[in-house]
């Protein structure tokens, strides 16, 4: 499962996924540019956004923006909750209870008797479609 559904933008997903991973820490877009292989510009545009919403602060850091995460945002919880809820579902252990023959399962289905009222339209014996006859049908009038 992935929350393109939810969310289309990935680098929105990749910076919402990084600060509630690392609730605690205060980064430059360059170092999470670099921490998410993603271009500077489409990470910091991303930052803005989320400034703007209130889930991040910014402070200035030398000559350089630091952001880090408002753990006040009213959507925190909700927010960290769907990703653990997602790690989980990523990590989840399927574990097979019955296994099926493929060919006897057939073999078997193959066996079930057809209801006679569906048999006529099993085998009908035109070949053309009922569109063509129709057709066929209105042309002969066209020429009259």
């Amino acid at each position: 499962m992935d929350l393109s559904f939810l969310i289309p933008s990935k680098m929105r997903r990749q910076v919402l996924a990084y600060f509630v991973a690392n609730p605690e820490t205060q980064v430059g877009i360059r170092e999470l540019a670099r921490e998410l292989k993603a271009p500077p510009q489409a990470v910091y545009r991303e930052l803005l956004n989320m400034e703007g919403w209130g889930f991040l602060f910014s402070s200035k850091r030398g000559n350089q923006r630091a952001f880090r995460l408002n753990r006040r945002f009213f959507l925190l919880p909700p927010i960290q909750e769907l990703f653990r809820r997602l790690d989980e579902e990523k990590n989840r252990k399927f574990t097979i209870v019955k296994t099926y023959n493929l060919e006897k399962e057939v073999k078997r289905l193959r066996k079930i008797p057809v209801p006679p009222e569906l048999i006529p339209g099993l085998t009908s014996k035109r070949r053309r479609p009922r569109a063509y006859a129709e057709e066929k049908s209105l042309a002969k009038l066209r020429n009259r």
